[in-house]
Protein backbone atom coordinates (compact mmCIF):
# COMPACT_ATOMS: atom_id res chain seq x y z
CA UNK A 1 0.00 0.00 0.00
CA UNK A 2 2.55 2.39 0.71
CA UNK A 3 4.74 1.80 -2.66
CA UNK A 4 1.44 2.17 -4.39
CA UNK A 5 0.96 5.70 -3.23
CA UNK A 6 4.67 6.55 -3.39
CA UNK A 7 4.86 5.84 -6.75
CA UNK A 8 1.60 7.57 -7.51
CA UNK A 9 3.16 10.45 -6.19
CA UNK A 10 6.39 10.38 -8.16
CA UNK A 11 3.80 9.89 -11.51
CA UNK A 12 2.39 13.73 -10.50
CA UNK A 13 5.90 14.81 -9.63
CA UNK A 14 7.01 15.68 -13.46
CA UNK A 15 3.59 17.07 -14.59
CA UNK A 16 3.80 19.28 -11.75
CA UNK A 17 7.16 20.77 -12.43
CA UNK A 18 6.13 21.24 -16.28
CA UNK A 19 3.48 23.07 -15.09
CA UNK A 20 5.29 25.28 -12.82
CA UNK A 21 7.96 26.22 -15.60
CA UNK A 22 5.33 26.89 -18.25
CA UNK A 23 3.22 29.57 -15.82
CA UNK A 24 6.83 31.15 -15.54
CA UNK A 25 7.93 31.10 -18.91
CA UNK A 26 4.05 33.07 -19.83
CA UNK A 27 4.72 35.33 -17.37
CA UNK A 28 8.32 35.89 -17.73
CA UNK A 29 7.98 35.79 -21.66
CA UNK A 30 10.25 33.17 -22.05
CA UNK A 31 10.37 31.55 -25.97
CA UNK A 32 7.99 34.49 -27.19
CA UNK A 33 8.22 35.53 -30.75
CA UNK A 34 6.08 38.92 -29.97
CA UNK A 35 9.16 40.54 -28.43
CA UNK A 36 7.63 42.01 -25.55
CA UNK A 37 9.36 45.33 -24.40
CA UNK A 38 12.36 45.36 -21.44
CA UNK A 39 10.09 47.20 -19.16
CA UNK A 40 7.55 44.83 -19.83
CA UNK A 41 9.91 41.90 -18.84
CA UNK A 42 11.28 43.36 -15.65
CA UNK A 43 8.03 43.75 -14.39
CA UNK A 44 7.07 40.01 -15.24
CA UNK A 45 10.59 39.16 -13.77
CA UNK A 46 9.71 41.12 -10.20
CA UNK A 47 5.92 39.73 -10.20
CA UNK A 48 7.28 36.15 -10.78
CA UNK A 49 10.14 36.17 -8.38
CA UNK A 50 7.89 37.34 -5.97
CA UNK A 51 5.63 34.78 -6.66
CA UNK A 52 8.16 31.95 -6.19
CA UNK A 53 9.50 33.75 -3.03
CA UNK A 54 5.98 33.58 -1.75
CA UNK A 55 5.26 29.58 -2.88
CA UNK A 56 8.50 28.88 -1.29
CA UNK A 57 8.05 30.49 2.31
CA UNK A 58 4.21 28.90 1.91
CA UNK A 59 5.83 25.43 1.76
CA UNK A 60 8.37 26.17 4.49
CA UNK A 61 5.29 27.43 6.88
CA UNK A 62 3.00 24.47 6.31
CA UNK A 63 5.89 21.50 7.09
CA UNK A 64 8.30 23.46 9.30
CA UNK A 65 6.00 26.27 11.30
CA UNK A 66 7.50 28.45 13.67
CA UNK A 67 7.79 26.92 17.42
CA UNK A 68 4.59 28.62 19.14
CA UNK A 69 5.49 31.22 21.98
CA UNK A 70 6.47 29.44 25.24
CA UNK A 71 3.54 29.62 28.31
CA UNK A 72 5.18 30.08 31.83
CA UNK A 73 4.00 27.10 33.97
CA UNK A 74 2.95 29.70 36.44
CA UNK A 75 0.49 30.72 33.45
CA UNK A 76 -1.13 26.74 33.53
CA UNK A 77 -0.63 25.24 36.96
CA UNK A 78 -3.65 24.47 38.58
CA UNK A 79 -1.83 26.09 42.09
CA UNK A 80 -5.30 25.95 43.96
CA UNK A 81 -6.37 22.54 43.52
CA UNK A 82 -2.37 22.01 44.38
CA UNK A 83 -2.88 23.51 47.78
CA UNK A 84 -5.81 22.16 48.26
CA UNK A 85 -4.14 18.21 48.14
CA UNK A 86 -1.21 19.21 50.19
CA UNK A 87 -3.30 21.01 52.89
CA UNK A 88 -5.68 17.30 52.98
CA UNK A 89 -2.84 15.25 53.02
CA UNK A 90 -1.09 17.30 55.69
CA UNK A 91 -4.25 16.55 57.81
CA UNK A 92 -4.67 13.19 56.89
CA UNK A 93 -0.75 12.23 57.19
CA UNK A 94 -0.61 13.42 60.69
CA UNK A 95 -3.76 12.32 61.60
CA UNK A 96 -3.55 8.35 62.75
CA UNK A 97 -4.68 5.75 65.20
CA UNK A 98 -2.65 2.45 66.04
CA UNK A 99 -6.27 0.95 66.93
CA UNK A 100 -7.56 1.32 63.05
CA UNK A 101 -4.57 1.50 60.86
CA UNK A 102 -6.87 0.87 57.59
CA UNK A 103 -8.27 4.38 58.25
CA UNK A 104 -5.06 6.34 57.74
CA UNK A 105 -3.83 4.35 54.73
CA UNK A 106 -6.95 5.08 53.14
CA UNK A 107 -6.82 8.85 53.75
CA UNK A 108 -3.72 8.81 52.75
CA UNK A 109 -5.04 6.90 49.24
CA UNK A 110 -7.73 9.62 48.51
CA UNK A 111 -4.64 12.03 47.51
CA UNK A 112 -1.68 10.50 47.08
CA UNK A 113 -0.40 8.32 43.67
CA UNK A 114 0.02 4.56 43.80
CA UNK A 115 3.30 2.94 44.38
CA UNK A 116 3.82 5.44 48.05
CA UNK A 117 3.76 2.92 51.09
CA UNK A 118 0.49 2.98 52.03
CA UNK A 119 1.14 4.63 55.51
CA UNK A 120 3.50 6.96 54.27
CA UNK A 121 6.45 5.99 56.45
CA UNK A 122 4.18 5.62 59.80
CA UNK A 123 5.21 2.67 61.64
CA UNK A 124 1.51 1.70 63.44
CA UNK A 125 2.04 2.70 66.37
CA UNK A 126 0.07 5.87 68.98
CA UNK A 127 -2.56 8.20 68.00
CA UNK A 128 -1.93 11.71 66.51
CA UNK A 129 -4.73 14.12 65.22
CA UNK A 130 -4.01 17.15 62.64
CA UNK A 131 -6.11 19.79 61.40
CA UNK A 132 -5.98 23.48 60.46
CA UNK A 133 -4.09 23.05 57.56
CA UNK A 134 -2.74 25.71 55.81
CA UNK A 135 -0.45 26.56 52.92
CA UNK A 136 2.35 28.98 53.41
CA UNK A 137 4.84 29.05 50.52
CA UNK A 138 4.12 27.53 46.87
CA UNK A 139 7.29 26.57 44.17
CA UNK A 140 6.74 25.14 40.72
CA UNK A 141 9.28 22.64 39.58
CA UNK A 142 8.00 21.77 36.30
CA UNK A 143 4.64 22.15 33.95
CA UNK A 144 3.28 18.93 36.13
CA UNK A 145 5.18 19.09 39.54
CA UNK A 146 5.14 21.85 42.27
CA UNK A 147 6.17 21.67 46.12
CA UNK A 148 3.63 23.20 48.08
CA UNK A 149 4.69 24.41 52.06
CA UNK A 150 2.22 23.43 54.84
CA UNK A 151 1.70 24.27 58.31
CA UNK A 152 -0.64 22.34 60.58
CA UNK A 153 -1.97 22.21 64.02
CA UNK A 154 -0.84 18.43 65.43
CA UNK A 155 -2.37 17.18 68.85
CA UNK A 156 -0.12 13.95 70.78
CA UNK A 157 -1.83 11.25 72.50
CA UNK A 158 -0.06 9.35 75.12
CA UNK A 159 -1.19 6.02 76.73
CA UNK A 160 -3.00 3.06 74.80
CA UNK A 161 -5.81 2.84 72.94
CA UNK A 162 -8.72 2.67 75.59
CA UNK A 163 -6.81 4.92 77.55
CA UNK A 164 -5.57 7.97 75.31
CA UNK A 165 -4.87 11.06 76.86
CA UNK A 166 -4.13 14.13 74.77
CA UNK A 167 -1.46 15.97 74.86
CA UNK A 168 -0.17 19.28 73.60
CA UNK A 169 -1.18 20.58 70.01
CA UNK A 170 2.03 21.91 68.38
CA UNK A 171 2.36 23.47 64.53
CA UNK A 172 4.34 21.28 62.53
CA UNK A 173 5.30 21.86 58.51
CA UNK A 174 5.91 19.58 55.92
CA UNK A 175 7.14 20.67 52.39
CA UNK A 176 4.68 18.33 49.90
CA UNK A 177 5.78 17.54 46.27
CA UNK A 178 2.58 17.26 44.48
CA UNK A 179 1.92 16.24 40.78
CA UNK A 180 -0.68 17.16 38.18
CA UNK A 181 -2.37 13.90 36.54
CA UNK A 182 -5.26 14.49 33.78
CA UNK A 183 -7.58 16.84 35.56
CA UNK A 184 -6.61 16.17 39.01
CA UNK A 185 -3.94 16.94 41.32
CA UNK A 186 -2.05 13.91 43.33
CA UNK A 187 0.93 13.70 46.24
CA UNK A 188 3.73 12.66 44.23
CA UNK A 189 5.79 11.10 47.51
CA UNK A 190 7.06 11.22 51.11
CA UNK A 191 6.75 14.68 52.41
CA UNK A 192 9.92 16.43 54.39
CA UNK A 193 9.39 17.94 57.19
CA UNK A 194 10.72 21.34 57.83
CA UNK A 195 10.96 24.19 59.92
CA UNK A 196 7.73 26.36 60.95
CA UNK A 197 8.45 29.64 59.03
CA UNK A 198 9.04 32.56 60.79
CA UNK A 199 6.11 35.49 60.19
CA UNK A 200 7.70 38.17 58.18
CA UNK A 201 8.63 41.57 59.87
CA UNK A 202 6.45 44.60 59.14
CA UNK A 203 8.46 47.74 58.69
CA UNK A 204 6.11 51.02 59.82
CA UNK A 205 4.85 53.09 57.09
CA UNK A 206 5.24 56.89 57.57
CA UNK A 207 1.68 58.53 57.73
CA UNK A 208 1.05 60.98 55.24
CA UNK A 209 0.17 64.63 55.38
CA UNK A 210 -3.38 65.48 56.78
CA UNK A 211 -5.88 67.53 55.17
CA UNK A 212 -7.13 68.76 58.21
CA UNK A 213 -9.81 71.02 56.90
CA UNK A 214 -11.02 67.90 54.84
CA UNK A 215 -11.34 66.10 57.73
CA UNK A 216 -13.21 67.49 59.87
CA UNK A 217 -15.55 68.74 57.05
CA UNK A 218 -16.35 65.14 56.14
CA UNK A 219 -15.87 63.26 59.81
CA UNK A 220 -19.74 63.66 60.74
CA UNK A 221 -20.31 62.26 56.95
CA UNK A 222 -17.58 58.88 58.13
CA UNK A 223 -19.80 58.68 61.68
CA UNK A 224 -23.12 58.20 59.62
CA UNK A 225 -21.80 55.99 57.14
CA UNK A 226 -20.33 53.58 59.33
CA UNK A 227 -23.76 53.98 61.95
CA UNK A 228 -25.45 52.82 58.94
CA UNK A 229 -23.51 49.92 57.89
CA UNK A 230 -24.53 48.60 61.60
CA UNK A 231 -28.09 47.47 60.42
CA UNK A 232 -29.25 47.02 56.34
CA UNK A 233 -26.41 48.80 55.02
CA UNK A 234 -25.44 52.09 53.48
CA UNK A 235 -25.63 54.20 49.99
CA UNK A 236 -22.35 54.91 48.30
CA UNK A 237 -22.43 57.96 46.19
CA UNK A 238 -21.56 57.27 42.58
CA UNK A 239 -22.96 57.39 39.17
CA UNK A 240 -24.13 53.35 39.46
CA UNK A 241 -26.09 54.34 43.21
CA UNK A 242 -24.09 51.33 44.85
CA UNK A 243 -24.90 49.96 48.17
CA UNK A 244 -22.26 48.80 50.96
CA UNK A 245 -23.92 45.69 52.32
CA UNK A 246 -24.94 46.44 56.11
CA UNK A 247 -23.61 43.80 58.80
CA UNK A 248 -27.03 42.84 60.08
CA UNK A 249 -26.58 43.82 63.34
CA UNK A 250 -23.49 41.17 63.98
CA UNK A 251 -21.54 44.28 65.28
CA UNK A 252 -22.96 47.35 66.79
CA UNK A 253 -21.39 50.86 65.76
CA UNK A 254 -19.69 51.83 68.97
CA UNK A 255 -17.30 55.34 67.67
CA UNK A 256 -15.02 56.66 65.51
CA UNK A 257 -11.42 56.36 66.90
CA UNK A 258 -10.04 58.39 64.19
CA UNK A 259 -10.11 59.53 60.63
CA UNK A 260 -7.65 60.96 58.79
CA UNK A 261 -8.10 62.22 55.07
CA UNK A 262 -4.80 62.44 53.45
CA UNK A 263 -3.30 65.63 51.43
CA UNK A 264 -3.61 66.10 47.93
CA UNK A 265 -5.11 67.96 44.69
CA UNK A 266 -7.50 65.32 43.32
CA UNK A 267 -11.24 65.46 43.49
CA UNK A 268 -11.56 62.37 45.08
CA UNK A 269 -9.99 62.25 48.48
CA UNK A 270 -8.92 59.09 50.40
CA UNK A 271 -8.67 58.68 54.26
CA UNK A 272 -8.09 55.54 57.08
CA UNK A 273 -10.81 55.12 59.49
CA UNK A 274 -10.18 53.10 62.65
CA UNK A 275 -13.63 52.10 63.54
CA UNK A 276 -14.76 50.81 67.01
CA UNK A 277 -17.15 48.01 66.86
CA UNK A 278 -18.83 45.90 69.87
CA UNK A 279 -19.17 42.48 69.07
CA UNK A 280 -22.86 40.48 70.59
CA UNK A 281 -20.75 38.93 73.44
CA UNK A 282 -19.76 43.10 74.45
CA UNK A 283 -16.23 42.47 73.51
CA UNK A 284 -14.63 45.74 71.95
CA UNK A 285 -13.24 45.28 68.33
CA UNK A 286 -11.27 47.72 66.58
CA UNK A 287 -10.79 47.61 62.77
CA UNK A 288 -9.09 49.60 60.00
CA UNK A 289 -10.97 51.03 57.12
CA UNK A 290 -9.75 52.73 53.66
CA UNK A 291 -12.36 54.65 52.68
CA UNK A 292 -13.15 57.25 49.84
CA UNK A 293 -15.34 60.75 49.92
CA UNK A 294 -16.22 63.03 47.58
CA UNK A 295 -18.07 66.35 47.28
CA UNK A 296 -21.12 67.38 45.06
CA UNK A 297 -21.64 71.34 45.85
CA UNK A 298 -21.22 71.95 49.42
CA UNK A 299 -22.26 68.36 50.39
CA UNK A 300 -19.33 65.32 51.12
CA UNK A 301 -20.65 61.85 50.06
CA UNK A 302 -18.47 58.28 51.11
CA UNK A 303 -17.78 56.73 47.41
CA UNK A 304 -16.06 53.81 48.52
CA UNK A 305 -14.78 51.31 51.67
CA UNK A 306 -12.05 48.75 51.50
CA UNK A 307 -10.02 47.53 53.96
CA UNK A 308 -7.16 49.48 54.64
CA UNK A 309 -3.54 49.36 53.60
CA UNK A 310 -1.81 47.21 56.79
CA UNK A 311 0.73 49.22 59.29
CA UNK A 312 3.77 47.36 58.13
CA UNK A 313 5.34 45.69 55.04
CA UNK A 314 6.82 41.94 55.10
Amino acid sequence: METRSSTTSLAHAPRLTVSLLGVLRDVLGFGSRGGRSRWARATQALVAGAAVVTLVVGVRTIFAPSPAGSVPYSATFPQALAVSTAERFAEAYYTWDESDTQAHADALADVMVSGVPRQAGWDGSGKSAAGDAAALGFSIVDASHAIVTVVVSVTGYSGAPGSWREGETVQQALSIPVQVVGPRTWVSGLPAAIGVPDAPQGTPIAPLPQDEATTSATRPVVTAFFRALEGSGAALAGERAERAPGLGGTLAFERLRSWSVHRSDAVRKTGTAVVQWETADGAALEQQYRVVVTRDGDTWNVSAVTAAVGGGTP
